[in-house]
């Protein structure tokens, strides 16, 4: 789960819609960063070894899995908010019809 560690649990989350991309406001029940680099509790993979970039993910309180390259955080005190930001590619898949 993203942000959780040995001692550190959600308290509180939310999910929201600003301008038009979900948004998770996550709290926690102490400061948390930014998730940065690959940890091994964050990404997809738990039995170890490499997760190619493809698959990698952040899992979110409501089950939810978000692209870890589509993930923008902002850290401030206890609370973690969580943007799912498509892709380039993604977002021109949407709108042209090939």
């Amino acid at each position: 789960m993203i942000g959780t560690s040995e001692t550190r649990e959600i308290v509180d989350w939310r999910k929201t819609t600003e301008d038009g991309e979900t948004v998770y406001e996550i709290e926690y029940s102490e400061p948390v960063p930014e998730p940065t680099g690959r940890s091994k509790t964050l990404f997809g993979a738990s039995s170890g070894g490499t997760v190619p970039a493809g698959e990698q993910y952040f899992e979110l309180p409501d089950g939810e899995r978000i692209p870890a390259s589509e993930a923008v955080f902002d850290a401030e005190g206890t609370t973690l908010r969580v943007r799912r930001r498509s892709s380039l590619a993604a977002r021109l898949r949407r709108y042209l019809p090939w």
